[in-house]
């Protein structure tokens, strides 16, 4: 089914699975607490009429910041429902970042958990019109502010108030309204909220459904934190729309993992590569401390595993059957990686133990997903193929058939909030998304990353950093005179740590001196402390790991932007 709005989606899509499980998640006491899709339709008509009554209409802007649990998401659900725009926050961004992008936002309110009531105050205390706060558990309920301004409620009283008009009466909905704002840089320079449509989001899950197909037999063990559009669209709106379970886990902790996986009977797994590359080297190390013969035994199934997979027999779905079940992961069908490449030898770790891998490619900014490999289709070298309605095209080839990759599809997004500029240098002049990655595709159309025409850094996590952002925070009159924030590769990883490229003021440091130049190691711990400094103002994915100091400035364009491409030994790994 395509639908044009999530109020569409919800009700038809409840109304055909009213008995399935749709969110299942443990509370700390051992068993799950399981809701349908009947009694998440009751909640979200409850919740929807309760964010009317309390002030909140189409259009307006609902903050959701809460680790992963059922509240959230029918906090996103019964907002979209009433085409309020979600605006979900990274639990990991500073309270300073987070009241920056909830005065940005121009939030009216906010709904949380316990663990994050602190952050919540200090965002609502942030956005002048927000005057609603909705708590998740009695704690924080109990423990807030009072506040003239401030309108606070429990949620679950609103659940247990019996809806006061009927949802035709909500105003309709259209298929280009927006939906959700994820912020994905911004708290030291202008804001990118990248802002998505009800019918883009859907549009890319449709079309993540159709590489990857799923009914609603399935069960998808949601491990990533669902404020990522990733987590959201691939791990919840896809599920959900078909009538599948999302089962959360209610920590990130191996045997917790493997524990809802193998008692829900999950089906699905989606990660980012850093997650796959624990899992590898947790199994290979218990692997390693079998004993020599049945080591041995397990070396020469793989090596059976590897021989059959050149010639397209999964033999280790045999081989290692005893294996996964003995684990509890015997029920999963396919693990699917993406928000970063992930290593060849990972993927080829877990086929040869009889899973079945993919990875993918995408941007926050097509809602996200872009390619992905498919369980009949599959090179895990590469970032897949184009999903449907999707057009990618390679500009300014060079010889080798490299170039920028642009993107156009029904999932782009709807622009910046509230940042034109930045919007119209995302986009072509035909309304193609330039993403700033490099790449080409081969003669079967599989899709290969070869590098960024973009100065991000993208780290082990996945998460985005733009040097620049970081950059303007030297100041003029300190010890560094120049700077360059780049990424710098690590071993053995697909992912960067953040550097910086310094070049001491020794003009300024002499002058402070009465014309006496420090000691280089003095020079050397000055900066190193402007670093610190620095760090102390930045997210904990944004904070310099590695400091270089040179004493020639850098060679600079006419319009004195230093040639970035000249100092690309300092991206190399460290020997």
């Amino acid at each position: 089914m395509e639908y044009s709005n999530f109020r569409e989606l919800i009700d038809d899509v409840c109304d055909r699975y009213p008995q399935n499980i749709a969110f299942r998640m443990r509370r700390g006491n051992g068993s799950f607490e399981e809701l349908s899709f009947s009694e998440v339709k009751n909640r979200v008509h409850r919740y929807a009429a309760a964010l009317t009554a309390l002030g909140m209409h189409k259009g307006d802007r609902l903050g959701l910041i809460s680790e992963n649990r059922i509240e959230w998401n029918l906090t996103y659900l019964s907002a979209v429902y009433n085409g309020i725009v979600v605006v979900p926050f990274d639990i990991h961004t500073s309270q300073q970042g987070l009241a920056v992008y909830a005065e940005f936002a121009d939030l009216k309110g906010i709904a949380f958990s316990e663990k994050y009531s602190h952050h919540a105050q200090e965002m609502s205390g942030a956005a002048a019109d927000c005057s609603l706060r909705i708590h998740f558990d009695h704690e924080s309920f109990e423990a807030q502010e009072k506040s003239s301004r401030i309108s606070a409620h429990l949620l679950a009283d609103m659940l247990s108030t019996e809806p006061a008009a009927a949802a035709d009466e909500l105003p309709p909905l259209e298929k280009q309204d927006p939906a959700a704002i994820i912020f994905t840089s911004g708290t030291t320079g202008n804001p990118k909220g990248v802002t998505l449509s009800h019918f883009g989001i859907i549009a890319n899950s449709n079309a993540s459904k159709i590489s990857l197909p799923i009914d609603e037999h399935d069960n998808f063990v949601a491990v990533l934190p669902f404020h990522h559009t990733y987590p959201t669209t691939c791990s919840f709106v896809s599920p959900f729309s078909v009538g599948g379970a999302v089962t959360i886990v209610e920590k990130i902790i191996g045997q917790k993992i493997i524990a809802d996986i193998r008692d829900s009977r999950g089906s699905i797994i989606i990660g980012v590569p850093l997650l796959f590359d624990k899992l590898k080297k947790g199994i290979g190390g218990k692997l390693e401390q079998l004993p020599p013969v049945k080591r041995n035994l397990i070396n020469l199934m793989r090596a059976i595993s590897r021989f059959g997979l050149k010639l397209n027999l999964p033999l280790g779905r045999a081989l290692f059957k005893g294996l996964r079940e003995k684990a509890g992961l015997n029920s999963l069908r396919l693990l699917v990686s993406g928000g970063g490449p992930l290593a060849h030898s990972t993927a080829l770790f877990f086929e040869e133990l009889g899973f079945k891998i993919v990875q993918g490619y995408g941007m926050s900014e097509n809602g996200p997903l872009i390619t992905t490999n498919t369980e009949r289709r599959c090179d895990n070298r590469s970032a897949g193929l184009p999903v449907v309605n999707t057009d990618i095209r390679i500009a300014d080839k060079d010889n080798s058939g490299i170039g920028e990759i642009q993107v156009t599809s029904p999932s782009l997004m709807l622009g910046y909030f509230r940042n034109p500029e930045a919007t119209r240098e995302a986009f072509t002049e035909d309304g193609y998304l330039k993403t700033g990655d490099l790449g080409y595709f081969d003669g079967r159309g599989f899709l290969f990353i070869n590098g960024r025409s973009k100065n991000m850094i993208v780290t082990s996590g996945g998460k985005n950093v733009f040097p620049e952002e970081i950059e303007v925070l030297f100041p003029e009159d300190g010890p560094v005179a120049e700077v360059l924030i780049m990424g710098q590769e690590l071993q053995n990883s697909r992912g960067e740590r953040v550097i910086a490229v310094c070049v001491p003021d020794y003009e300024g440091l002499k002058e402070v001196r009465g014309g006496t130049l420090p000691a280089d190691t003095e020079i050397e711990q000055m900066i190193k402390a402007e670093v610190a400094e620095v760090n102390r103002r930045l997210e904990s994915h944004q904070k310099i790991e590695r400091t270089y100091i040179r004493s020639e400035p850098f060679e600079k364009t006419a319009s004195d932007k230093i040639k970035r491409f000249l100092y690309k030994e300092y991206a190399r790994p460290e020997g």
